[in-house]
């Protein structure tokens, strides 16, 4: 995917926090006043909750990063920031699912 296709399109940090809910929730927050929708399927996040870290994934998928360089930046933060030993949630396929929205989104 070139500069010009990433340019053409945005993902937005709305669907980051749905695909994070969904995939990557490493502190396994739950919005318990939320209850699961039937649409989703799942609890959604609180908005800011790791507004941050889904920013910095989305300017790594701006920039070309392959799924591996995604996955050691949010191993970075699991281990570093949240200091977590056991994240819940499943790494791989969030990277996975955001591949996959980029791809969706910059070629339309």
């Amino acid at each position: 995917m070139s500069g010009a296709q990433r340019e053409s399109g945005s993902i937005q940090l709305e669907e980051m926090r749905l695909l994070c809910a969904k995939h990557w929730n490493p502190i396994g927050i739950p919005m318990s006043n939320v209850p699961t929708s039937d649409e989703l399927g799942f609890q959604p996040l609180p908005e800011d909750e790791y507004d941050s870290y889904l920013q910095q994934v989305m300017r790594l998928v701006v920039e070309g990063a392959s799924a591996g360089q995604i996955s050691h930046y949010l191993s970075l933060v699991e281990s570093d920031y949240l200091m977590l030993s056991s994240p819940a949630g499943n790494k791989d396929a969030f990277v996975g699912a955001v591949l996959d929205l980029a791809n969706r989104t910059f070629t339309r």
